[in-house]
């Protein structure tokens, strides 16, 4: 009873601080806009506004050595990062989660193991060596599911907001307004958090000297949005031709919007498919709850 009751409180705490390290709260579009701001603050040498380094925790430190043992091997988790950027995260810190998973599910499944193996139930032959390396693997991945899945919501506003913010350009340069006034006009427009992000990298590619179109490029590279990233490009190959540029937003946008209604009635699709299934089920279970009396009497018979 003493070593069940300490495996039980063992299992427990690794629960406990697996749900504590992994399931962190989310944070705030304010937050996420004002680690942008820091991180484009060092990428373009300026700065910091308080003057003060930020510390790290150990679990940063560990992830930070792993980010740059797998860099030196050419491992660099761009999907990942893009992922982590859009959702206000640090890869040191993701990272570090990673580790401290993999470290808890290893830990876990072997005492769910001794467990298994006190009450007579051993794995038989290397299944109790394979199966916790799978486990803590699998657990390993957990920060990448919960990351793509925040970011793939994040992304779908973004590119929302995107498709607006591209006809408001467009409206603002038939207006005989220059791109380097009607950018930054367009996106004073809005209050969600994608226009304030888009207004935050104007602004410092304004302050640092840098073309605007490049930046917004620069901006959907590293967010994982392909659709400014490609623009971008499309722009700086028209040149400041104005009806030219307006033309190609005018189809940027009509594409975004296109493939919104696509995603939109492929998520409906899905739903009236997962609905089907639903009365499928309550009608066989209906079928199986009339006919249950007569089939146990034919039975008993």
């Amino acid at each position: 009873m003493i070593g069940l009751a300490s495996i039980g409180a063992i299992l427990g705490a690794l629960i406990w601080t697996l749900v504590w390290v992994v399931a962190r709260p989310r944070p705030s579009a304010v937050v996420v806009l004002g680690r942008y701001d820091a991180r484009h603050q060092r990428t373009l040498g300026l700065p910091d506004l308080d003057g003060i380094e930020r510390q790290t925790s150990w679990q940063e430190r560990l992830g930070k050595r792993l980010t740059l043992a797998l860099n030196a091997r050419g491992v660099r988790f761009t999907t990942l990062r893009q992922d982590i950027a859009l959702t206000g995260r640090d890869i040191d810190a993701v990272m570090g989660r990673k580790l401290v998973a993999f470290a808890a599910g290893l830990l876990l499944s072997a005492a769910v193991l001794v467990g298994f193996s006190r009450l007579g139930l051993a794995l038989p032959g290397d299944a109790g060596v394979i199966v916790p390396l799978v486990i803590a693997v699998l657990f390993f991945f957990l920060p990448d599911i919960e990351a793509r899945s925040e970011a793939q919501a994040r992304r779908r506003d973004f590119k929302r907001a995107l498709g607006a913010y591209l006809d408001l350009v467009r409206l603002e340069m038939a207006g005989s307004a220059a791109p380097a006034e009607a950018l930054p006009n367009a996106a004073r427009v809005g209050a969600g958090w994608p226009l304030a992000l888009i207004r935050d990298t104007l602004y410092q590619a304004t302050t640092a000297g840098r073309d605007q179109w490049a930046a917004l490029a620069d901006l959907g590279e590293r967010i994982g949005v392909a659709e400014l990233r490609d623009l971008g490009g499309l722009l700086r190959l028209v040149g400041q031709d104005g009806a030219q540029v307006r033309d190609t937003l005018a189809a940027r946008a009509a594409s975004i919007r296109s493939q919104e209604l696509a995603e939109a009635e492929g998520q409906a699709s899905e739903r009236d498919q997962s609905m089907s299934m639903a009365q499928l089920l309550i009608g066989f279970g209906f079928i199986v709850f009339i006919g249950y009396p007569a089939i146990a009497v034919v039975l008993q018979l």
